[in-house]
């Protein structure tokens, strides 16, 4: 298996991504909010890049059972329904709906993405059943994407990407070719034991923590919570392409 790691978007090109598993990882304010609401009976999932393409897309939908979710600055955005806190996607709020979602980050890596053989979205929350879900494909080339922070090198989502390495060659047992990215991050899973204080203490996480978001920190710091994988086919998650292990 050829399994890379990229820290952020910026260093990940529509070549890198063809004929590759792509495991998208945006641990607080993407990847974790999507998989909450995969978990709670969201009926579909349109992640875009930008507000505009949101406000574009949603005139097409039935306002009814549309949201509108997402951030900008760590900010929910005017007159969207959603900031996106994981802790806002409950069932009473998402079941049955369709979420029309963007981010700053993580949905900039998705869309990154699109020519991938396959998209999974991951956070601590799924670690698991990712790396189960991509070590039971038999995926020869695998990417892990980490959404970063603009450009830079965000510490929860590096810290995450390097478990799911770790775990893929664990699981594998088998001759794995790392990229630098990718040996990197593992060593640093392997180093720093406590999730939930490196992820209060990132930059990303000190900001949230100002904003009023020390909660998300704490329930997106768990580990194997879930067993959803979601997968993006066609830029849509929906129920038919939502896995479970």
């Amino acid at each position: 298996m050829e399994l890379s790691l990229y820290a952020h978007p910026n260093d990940f090109s529509d070549a890198e991504a063809k004929g590759k598993t792509v495991v998208v990882v945006a641990v607080l304010r993407a990847s974790s909010p999507i998989v909450q609401a995969c978990e709670n009976g969201v009926e579909r999932i349109i992640p875009v890049a930008t507000v505009e393409e949101a406000a574009k897309l949603l005139p097409t939908l039935e306002r009814k059972k549309t949201l509108l979710g997402g951030e900008r600055d760590g900010l929910p955005i005017d007159g969207f329904d959603l900031g996106n806190s994981p802790l806002e996607y409950t069932s009473k709020v998402v079941k049955g709906k369709t979420l029309i979602f963007t981010t700053s980050n993580g949905t900039v890596a998705v869309t990154r993405s699109a020519s991938a053989r396959e998209i999974v979205v991951g956070c601590f929350l799924n670690l698991n059943a990712v790396v189960t879900h991509v070590v039971s494909s038999r995926a020869k080339k695998v990417a892990v994407l980490c959404a970063g922070d603009l450009g830079r090198l965000s510490l929860e989502d590096f810290l995450c990407g390097g478990h799911v390495v770790d775990r893929i060659v664990n699981e594998t047992r088998a001759s794995a070719a790392l990229n630098d990215g990718a040996v990197a991050a593992r060593a640093l899973a392997n180093a720093l034991g406590d999730v939930g204080k490196a992820v209060r203490n990132s930059s990303h996480g000190l900001r949230l923590a100002e904003l009023g978001f020390e909660g998300d920190l704490e329930f997106c710091s768990r580990i194997d919570r879930y067993s959803t994988v979601p997968i993006v086919e066609d830029g849509r998650i929906s129920l038919s392409n939502r896995l479970r292990r």
